[in-house]
């Protein structure tokens, strides 16, 4: 299957069916690892300058045959043998239609191929007209794993090997995945013998695997962490200690695809970023949106050419998935970071997404005794190739160089005295009566307030209260004498993990959030904080009160756990991920 060699650099214009199969191993064929593949309508009039372009089918070749033949740069129409879906008469009707067209004009810019040598020469020997085998693909080592695929079929089941005689069967929506990545992670198998179209994508997507050894895991890394715009800065903050989790062990890049409204934290950090809109801040129409998002997410991992795509969040838009289906986007591994403790009201349809990852990364977290959420108790349907992993906590402040108390104090311009600090973020909740309470019980025991001001929430309403930007917290906290906070994972770990003073949780009970109620109830059985609930004000006076006594009085809190991440175990997993992309070889006599 030499074909003709297609020089790199290029930009190629594809036409064909969303996520055709045959359109997703066009990144794959030997001297197209450096093109850029873009989808288009029409062979003409498209936006964008390219200097090939591929016809998937000679459906498409016949629907859009007049542009094909005015068209200035080469073509390639791609001759699919019947996937059953036709009868054999009109299959081949349609090829000599194909054949009568192309006598007619001057295609001598077109070129005629078949997925594979037996799919060329039948075709070849229906219209008398040359055809060549598609371009050598890139070699992969050969995969135990068997993948039976059926196009009348949604779902399938396989058996997947999860060590010494321990199989494990899993099932996945068939185009759950790029079929650039899937030849990588199984032998394809096709259940139905009279889809010749299916047998031949197969057939082809299997070709050159060899027993090869494995190179190492490269010591650079380039990751892409989309950030949704979530309600606090958990996403944003969890995806900034991840990068610097793994810079311990290796060279990093990392780019972020970030929806968030508190981007400017990733800016201030130094990290480039590519600044995004939702479709409810643009009132945009979202299937419109998602489109738009999908080829824009799918021009910049082929730019990029990311070796993991991560995503922070239990709800992942489904433009990140369509666009690792698009050509050229198959060969990245994908990681979904997704905190436990949800509430246990919640949908588990979520979880269905585990079909479309590599990697699960559960950052752990220290009240997993009382999570009784999804992620817990249920079990996704569609897992697909997916493997999970908890890590301990995940928090940026640990090990995050501070201030001295004198160097805090100084940097938030604070005098003498008791400070107590009140950060409740962009939670949802009614806080006017527990803001209330603070200040007079503040005033009582003569404890100075700071409002941490969130760039995703409002200012206080209490006149007179001192507002600070504070981020990260940690580096501040040396100059705070009592934190009140809500309960969100990034809140949480960090005071827990990093602070020794007294914290009163007020937790926000919203089905959008996670289970903040039962995290803040965990931490107050075990000693380390105390809790109000805003929904609950009964005893709030008095909860504050006691609160604002063991601020004034220093009170230490020693019994919090102090675990670490384990960057070098996290790296091995993400190697893991890795592997699959790191078997590609170039057969030497490849031409």
């Amino acid at each position: 299957m030499n074909g003709v060699l297609i020089s790199s650099e290029r930009r190629v214009g594809v036409i064909g069916q969303p996520f055709d199969p045959l359109g997703q191993l066009l990144e794959d064929q030997i001297g197209r690892e450096r093109d850029l593949f873009l989808p288009l309508v029409t062979p003409v009039g498209h936006g964008d300058p390219v200097d090939e372009i591929v016809l998937l089918s000679q459906d498409e070749a016949l629907a859009h045959f007049a542009d094909l033949a005015s068209a200035e740069v080469p073509c390639t129409v791609m001759l699919r043998r019947n996937d059953g879906t036709q009868d054999p008469e009109t299959w081949a009707a349609n090829l000599r239609v194909l054949r009568h067209c192309l006598a007619e004009h001057d295609t001598g810019h077109v070129t005629l191929m078949a997925v594979t040598e037996e799919a060329a020469k039948d075709v070849s020997e229906l219209l008398a007209l040359r055809v060549l085998a598609c371009l050598d693909l890139v070699s992969i080592s050969a995969q135990q794993t068997r993948f039976p695929i059926n196009r009348q079929h949604k779902e399938t089941t396989f058996f997947l090997d999860q060590g010494e005689d321990t199989r494990d069967a899993r099932r996945m929506e068939t185009q759950a995945l790029s079929w650039s990545k899937l030849r990588r992670l199984a032998q394809i198998t096709p259940e139905d013998e009279q889809d010749q179209d299916m047998v031949d994508l197969a057939t082809y997507a299997n070709g050159f695997a060899t027993e090869s050894v494995l190179p190492s895991t490269p010591q650079k890394l380039r990751l892409l962490a989309v950030v949704p715009n979530g309600v606090g800065l958990g996403h944003i903050t969890r995806m900034m200690a991840l990068a610097s989790a793994l810079k311990e062990q290796r060279d990093v890049e990392v780019l972020f695809w970030c929806f968030s409204r508190a981007a400017e934290i990733l800016q201030a950090a130094g990290h480039p970023i590519v600044l995004r809109q939702t479709a409810m801040h643009l009132q945009a129409h979202p299937p419109d949106w998602r489109a738009f998002e999908t080829h824009e997410f799918a021009l910049l991992v082929q730019s990029f050419k990311p070796d993991v795509v991560s995503y922070d969040g239990a709800n992942i838009d489904r433009f990140v998935f369509d666009a690792l289906r698009m050509p050229g986007c198959g060969k990245t591994g994908f990681l979904w970071v997704r905190r436990g403790m949800l509430r246990p009201d919640s949908d588990p349809l979520f979880m269905e997404n585990e079909q479309f990852c590599d990697l699960i990364l559960e950052p752990g977290d220290l009240a997993v005794a009382v999570d009784k959420g999804p992620t817990r108790t249920r079990s996704a349907h569609t897992r697909g190739f997916c493997q999970s992993y908890e890590s301990e906590p995940v928090s940026l402040a640990v090990g995050m160089p501070s201030y001295t108390r004198e160097e805090a104090k100084a940097h938030m311009g604070l005098g003498a005295g008791k400070y107590c600090l009140v950060s409740l973020g962009g939670a949802y909740g009614d806080w006017d009566a527990l803001e209330s309470a603070l200040v007079a019980q503040a005033q009582k025991h003569k404890i100075g307030l700071i409002w941490a001001q969130s760039p995703l929430a409002a200012p206080p309403r209490t006149q007179g209260t001192l507002v600070r930007r504070l981020f990260p917290l940690s580096r501040y906290l040396a100059g705070i004498d009592g934190v009140v906070t809500a309960t969100g994972y990034n809140s949480f770990h960090e005071l827990m993990l990093t602070y020794d003073k007294p914290v009163l949780f007020a937790p926000t009970n919203h089905i959008r959030m996670d289970d903040q109620v039962a995290r803040a109830s965990y931490a107050a059985d075990q000693g380390w904080a105390s809790v109000v609930q805003a929904d609950a004000p009964e005893g709030l006076e008095q909860k504050i009160d006691a609160f604002m006594q063991q601020v004034q009085t220093g009170e230490s809190f020693a019994n919090r756990p102090k675990p670490r991440l384990n960057t070098a175990a996290l790296d091995q997993q993400i190697a893991r991920v890795l592997t699959p992309f790191q078997r590609d070889s170039q057969p030497e006599d490849a031409r």
